[in-house]
């Protein structure tokens, strides 16, 4: 026999449980939310333009668009203009955004599909994550010629 003590515990513990999991986001989306608090991208202050991220997970798509003016940043999922559509399946998308993969490397490799201005595509390249544990820009060797 099941008291109502004990089943107010088991039902506030269950919503507890739910709460948690509900709360629980993609490493996709928790990028997109973390870039639309984003007011202002100073390493973009001279650049403008927009792009449609497309991320399939199975049969649902779910669509970001990213608009940078002169810095300016603006998330949306509204359907607007864009100067270019990069559609990419969400485990992708979930190691780039943790900087495991590299979005520019794996559409070369064909395993994204990208229409658009290929300036855009590297100036909001910027915006995802370099490789895990790189701090600043990557350094490249020098050689010097030998006589």
């Amino acid at each position: 026999m099941v008291r109502a003590g004990q089943d107010r515990r088991a039902s506030a513990a269950a919503r507890t449980i739910f709460s948690k999991v509900a709360n629980l986001t993609s490493p996709t989306e928790a990028f997109f939310d973390d870039l639309a608090r984003q007011v202002h991208v100073a390493s973009l202050e001279h650049e403008c333009g927009a792009i449609r991220f497309e991320v399939a997970d199975g049969d649902r798509v779910r669509r970001w668009t990213v608009a940078v003016d002169n810095g300016a940043l603006h998330v949306s999922q509204a359907e607007s203009d864009v100067d270019a559509v990069m559609r990419v399946d969400r485990a992708l998308f979930d190691r780039a955004v943790r900087g495991e993969a590299n979005l520019v490397s794996a559409w070369l490799r064909g395993e994204v599909n990208y229409t658009g201005s290929l300036e855009v595509l590297i100036q909001l390249g910027r915006l995802l994550p370099g490789p895990t544990g790189q701090q600043g820009p990557l350094k490249v060797a020098s050689r010097r010629r030998t006589a």
